[in-house]
């Protein structure tokens, strides 16, 4: 190639650059190494910097991500599969979605779970909407903490203020870097459709999310948690059950609808109208029904 070029040497292809610029050697680097030995190499000089939790905010938090799931990725229907328009072509982005929407409820205690948007600035956007349809009455205002990350807040301004929504900002501590309960005292009594939660913040810092959260079922607003990094299963909420039974129940019904039932109460009245109509077991049909539980065991409730 030099000689088709007209070059005498490698050095020839350099002899624009002033020799006063030319570096003859690098001090303190090593002679080349093959990739296995300079990957060994930057573990080692990794090492040294010791492991520590990164939660220095914006977006940057420590993640764990188990080795199985590069396996998984790696193979051909979820590596490829983007759109599933071409149902014989888009299996794996169609399992994707399940197996998505299964986790989310085990870790949340959700019954149901969407996996429909594209991405957490569009979704707290698609929140705001749902929370304030969902509201009694025509409340069309939402409190979003100053800790929201900005370019969140940004596209959800974009996307809900040409429908009459007003996003309230909400100021934070600037000593502990997170939204102070008392902070929002100037808010009670006052119309809202939801506050935004975010966990961990902006900022990397943790939120009063139980506080925050009691707050605003306290002064009727929904809880919109973003970013949610510390999941709290709704069955610990036991004792929030009668008050979101209340709610739903107060909830207008649809044309044809008589009545709402919350869990728990379909299976109150069956068992109220057996009792009272007298559904009984002899007890010969109820010990034989025993045995074979037993023999299968299975589990007879009391």
């Amino acid at each position: 190639m030099l000689a088709s070029i007209g070059a005498a040497d490698i050095e020839a292809l350099f002899d624009e650059i002033p020799a006063g610029l030319r570096c003859e050697g690098l001090p303190g680097i090593p002679d080349s190494m093959s990739e296995m030995a300079v990957t060994r190499l930057a573990q080692e000089r990794a090492g040294q910097d010791g492991f520590y939790l990164n939660f220095i905010g914006a977006g940057a938090y420590e993640h764990h991500i188990p080795s199985a799931v590069w396996q998984i990725v790696g193979r051909g229907e979820y590596y490829s599969a983007y759109t599933p328009y071409q149902a014989e072509a888009s299996q794996g982005t169609l399992q994707l979605i399940y197996e998505y929407q299964t986790l989310m409820t085990r870790l949340t205690g959700l019954d149901v779970s969407n996996a429909s948007l594209y991405d957490g600035a569009t979704a707290l956007a698609e929140a705001v909407l749902m929370a304030v349809r969902a509201g009694k009455g025509d409340v069309r205002k939402v409190l979003v903490p100053a800790t929201v990350h900005p370019r969140y807040r940004a596209v959800a301004e974009a996307m809900v203020k040409n429908q009459g929504i007003e996003l309230v900002t909400l100021p934070y501590c600037t000593e502990c870097g997170y939204t102070l309960v008392d902070s929002l005292k100037v808010h009670e009594g006052q119309p809202a459709a939801a506050l935004v939660i975010p966990q961990p913040n902006f900022f990397g810092v943790l939120e009063p999310v139980d506080a925050l959260t009691d707050w605003a079922h306290a002064n009727g607003m929904l809880a919109i948690a973003l970013d949610i990094e510390r999941f709290t299963p709704m069955a610990d909420f036991a004792g929030r059950v009668a008050e979101l039974a209340e709610y739903v129940k107060s909830c207008p019904t649809a044309p044809g609808v008589e009545q709402i039932y919350v869990p728990g109460e379909v299976e109150a009245l069956e068992r109220e109208r057996r009792l009272r109509e007298g559904i009984v077991v002899q007890n010969v049909i109820w010990e034989k029904m025993l045995a074979i539980c037993d023999r299968y065991r299975i589990a007879v409730p009391a």
